[in-house]
């Protein structure tokens, strides 16, 4: 007789991309647009109201060669 359980995980992670060609970079507008759009999307997400804080590794930004990458995960047990 097992003794175990099997699970799937999926995780989603979600990308906002600003632009950031060489040799001006992002657009601190542009950043701050992309950086709201994501923060709503996470709250949308996880049903947080706008007045709750958001824990510190929630959203993560990443550079790339010629862009800015915001981004968040979402995990789902099946």
């Amino acid at each position: 007789m097992a003794t175990y359980t099997a699970r799937t995980i999926t995780i989603v992670r979600r990308e906002f991309v600003v632009p950031a060609a060489s040799p001006h970079g992002a657009a601190s507008a542009e950043v701050g647009k992309a950086w709201a759009h994501a923060e709503r999307e996470y709250r949308q997400h996880y049903g947080l109201r706008d007045e709750e804080p958001l824990a510190d590794n929630a959203l993560t930004f990443h550079t790339g060669d010629d862009e800015i990458v915001i981004s968040f995960e979402t995990r789902a047990e099946a």
